[in-house]
């Protein structure tokens, strides 16, 4: 039986309210979480389908994530690792890119991705960033990544080949327009950890947050139309109310008078059953056309077994794009991009669903790692968290649910 009353109302059961609810936990705080979704995880999803688990979009975990390891248990999630590196390809051309041993490798210092100066400097950087704390990270001067690569000295070559590619699906931008900030802090999270999903699937990482949930309470399939005061409007005419009210989700729609506006980057996968992997890897594979609909692809159920059934395996590819055109023709145009560097067994691929997400990555106008947790109220009894607040990450995500608690502790 739900309460009559609640300490803190959150909406958005993703990671950004999950960690919110924690840390109130903690003091002991009655939390009631309101999310229009089935369950929780926000962004974060896995969808089961004939047999195969299908993330919501193709997302993957850096266990360096600095606050990840004080809320998640890294053993039970059994993470399954990508391959250091990746598979370049244009056409019908294709070569591997070996991370971790680029100065030190006589083969690599002369591979295709760029010149032997790019790979110096590439050491170089991963040298600094070593030796520079995430903190300072984000108090570094603001340059778009692309800027800030070219005045490295990196060239064209190792920008379209590598950079552009690499960089377009992680920030899901090709303009490389995303704060050099947030490319220090991702570059230095992939060299001192790994690149991981679990086992099970990107869900379990919010499933188990939402376990280890004591006291806070659940409303799914509950949708807020707007918060005037202290009031909660839900879809439907029911009316909440509470003095202490946490928006964990993209705020624009229900407190329409906050300025700005997030601006958000898409993003689209098409996901296929393959009878054998084109990899035959755990590794990423980046296309570096020019104008080309994919981006990136991997066979992932090389990386965890669990993603598709026995004997069989799943493809995730990645699109530059929301493309305007049927599901069936750009299956055909993502077969035709692929076939020239993997071979006939593209053209066998099945298909079996897609995801167009409109809202993938908020846009960070002021990239930050951390914030005076006093900068998470926008009003008295209203809160803001989740990673537009930040940065876009999981970790930013966290970091902006821990903020906003400790912001609700304070005024309580």
């Amino acid at each position: 039986m739900m309460k009559s009353s609640y300490d803190v109302i959150i909406i958005g059961a993703g990671v950004a309210g999950l960690t919110a609810a924690k840390h109130l936990e903690d003091y002991n705080l009655d939390v009631l979480i309101l999310d229009r979704s089935d369950r929780a995880g926000g962004r974060v999803k896995t969808d089961e389908f004939q047999g195969y688990r299908l993330d919501h979009g193709f997302q993957v975990f850096l266990t360096a994530y600095p606050e990840a390891s004080k809320y998640l248990d890294y053993e039970a999630l059994d993470f399954q690792s990508f391959k250091p590196g990746a598979v370049c390809f244009e056409n019908e051309r294709s070569f591997t890119v070996k991370q971790g041993n680029i100065l030190t490798s006589m083969r690599m210092a002369f591979s295709p991705v760029g010149s032997l100066m790019d790979k110096i400097r590439l050491g170089n950087l991963r040298s600094e960033l070593r030796e520079t704390s995430v903190n300072d990270i984000f108090e570094k001067p603001q340059l778009t990544t692309r800027s800030y690569l070219e005045q490295r000295g990196f060239s064209k070559k190792m920008m379209s080949r590598f950079f552009t590619p690499f960089l377009g699906g992680i920030f899901l931008e090709n303009k490389l327009d995303t704060s050099s900030r947030m490319f220090d802090f991702v570059f230095k999270m992939m060299d001192e950890g790994e690149t991981v999903i679990p086992k099970k699937g990107m869900e379990e990482i919010p499933r188990q947050m939402k376990n280890s949930l004591n006291r806070t309470e659940f409303r799914f399939h509950t949708e807020v139309e707007n918060i005037n005061g202290q009031t909660v409007y839900l879809k439907g005419g029911e009316t909440l109310s509470c003095q202490r009210i946490i928006v964990a989700t993209d705020p624009t729609p229900i407190v329409p008078q906050l300025e700005p506006r997030i601006q958000w980057e898409d993003t689209a996968t098409y996901y296929f059953e393959a009878e054998e992997s084109v990899l035959k890897s755990n590794i990423i594979a980046l296309n570096y056309k020019s104008g080309s609909l994919v981006n990136n692809f991997t066979v992932i159920s090389d990386t965890s077994g669990e993603y598709a059934p026995r004997k069989k395996h799943l493809v995730s590819v990645s699109l530059n794009r929301i493309p305007e055109k049927s599901v069936e023709e750009v299956c055909h145009d993502i077969k035709n991009e692929l076939s020239p560097a993997f071979g006939i067994g593209v053209d066998g691929w099945k298909f079996l669903r897609n995801y167009h997400i409109p809202k993938a990555l908020p846009q960070t106008v002021e990239t930050h790692y951390e914030i005076p947790f006093t900068e998470t109220r926008i009003r008295e009894g209203l809160y803001l968290a989740g990673d537009h607040m930040l940065n876009a990450s999981i970790n930013g995500a966290m970091k902006s649910g821990i903020l906003a608690a400790k912001a609700v502790v304070l005024d309580i």
